[in-house]
């Protein structure tokens, strides 16, 4: 039997463990396994009136129960440690891959789990100095040279090592995924991608020389482009990923044109993670409301990383 893939439930006090119900009632593949709270999910799909078979169970109790829809350290330290429990095992050979449901990151903080975040977690967890946030859809493809920083702080973050390696775990990636040389493109960091240096100094100084050594070895990057017509279709038809500067500079297209479709991977890891593209959604926690498409996207694309 192939080595399973393996979901986390993410926060049970958010929408995770009702996404995961609803995946696993037709799941886009087989072999699957969910490292969560066996009590926790048969009462959330006893209120849902969902099916749950806890044959693809890896049972991790919660030690005291918690409210729906509100933050607590207990859910946070839960959390944690279903994603430790995940990624050793795919460390270890035991699971192919790692899919990843959302976490509340002001709960992990009350646990004492000071991340910002799954990526920065996972790059300290495997020791992998190279590696990059990607955001992918069919509609649109975002990597991130800098990730959860205050906007303030990103001029002083944009080196030339990180913004090609970035790029190059970028290429890499899409290249596997397409099955032949990616097209990439890197909007500016400032309006008019710096209007030749009129509205900020780092196209000339930094941008332009990044993207100049990253196509004398061998890839198609294009910028950079001025930010507020680098989403625009006529851009985008010919464009596999964009190289964005900071968060919100990805994220904002990202979402707006495919919200329940865009799958997280992290490059550059030893192990394949997927997750989805949305947070804990605690309004609507607990109401059978919840789109499980992005978690669908996130479980095709992690079986196919893993199959290549």
């Amino acid at each position: 039997m192939p080595t399973p893939l393996v979901i986390t439930q993410g926060d049970p006090a958010g929408i995770g463990p009702e996404l995961v119900l609803k995946l696993l009632a037709n799941p886009p593949c087989p072999n699957l396994r969910v490292i969560g709270c066996g009590n926790h999910l048969s009462q959330i799909a006893s209120q849902l009136q969902l099916p749950f078979a806890d044959d693809h169970l890896i049972d991790l109790p919660l030690p005291e129960s918690i409210k729906i829809g509100e933050i607590s350290p207990v859910a946070g330290e839960h959390s944690f440690a279903c994603l430790e429990a995940a990624v050793e095992g795919a460390m270890d050979g035991a699971f192919s891959g790692v899919i990843t449901n959302p976490i509340h990151k002001e709960a992990w903080y009350r646990a004492g789990k000071f991340y910002p975040g799954h990526t920065e977690y996972l790059v300290e967890k495997t020791s992998s100095p190279d590696h990059a946030m990607m955001l992918t859809s069919d509609e649109i493809t975002c990597s991130l040279v800098t990730t959860h920083v205050s906007l303030a702080s990103v001029p002083e973050l944009l080196e030339e090592k990180r913004m090609l390696e970035v790029i190059t775990l970028t290429h890499k990636a899409i290249s596997t995924i397409k099955g032949q040389p990616a097209r990439l493109a890197m909007p500016g960091l400032n309006p008019h991608a710096g209007e030749g240096g009129l509205f900020g100094s780092e196209e000339i100084e930094l941008i332009i020389p990044v993207l100049e050594k990253a196509r004398s070895r061998g890839i198609n990057i294009i910028g950079p482009l001025s930010p507020d017509t680098a989403f625009l279709p006529a851009i985008r038809q010919n464009i596999d990923a964009y190289i964005c500067l900071y968060h919100d500079q990805g994220l904002i297209p990202l979402k707006t044109l495919a919200f329940d479709l865009g799958v997280n991977v992290t490059l550059g890891l030893p192990i394949v993670r997927t997750s989805v593209d949305h947070g804990t959604a605690f309004d609507i926690a607990g109401k059978g409301i919840a789109s499980v498409s992005s978690l669908i996207e996130a479980t095709k694309l992690a079986q196919k990383l893993t199959a290549s």
